[in-house]
């Protein structure tokens, strides 16, 4: 199962608004000791669930054209790996 972390609102070359969507791969296994999960693979998408790469901390790209996408200064989403390497899956 895929978890959501968080929705980056960004904009593309022609200053079209798009989201990118930065989730995660989470499972679970029980055993004598309890339930634990699992994290697997990170994962970046567009809405539509074309993949998107991450360039540095402002751009991304779509991996099948290589469109630079630009996050929105006014996004109030945080980078969603802290939250993951804390621990605090939702």
């Amino acid at each position: 199962m895929a978890g959501e972390l968080v929705r980056h609102r960004c904009f593309g070359d022609d200053r079209s608004p798009l989201f990118v969507i930065e989730s995660r791969h989470v499972f679970t296994t029980q055993d004598g000791t309890g339930v634990r999960r699992h994290l697997g693979a990170m994962r970046l998408t567009l809405l539509d669930g074309e993949p998107v790469r991450s360039i540095d901390a402002q751009t991304f790209e779509i991996v099948a054209t290589g469109e630079l996408i630009t996050h929105d200064k006014r996004c109030r989403c945080r980078r969603g790996v802290e939250q993951w390497n804390a621990g605090s899956i939702g």
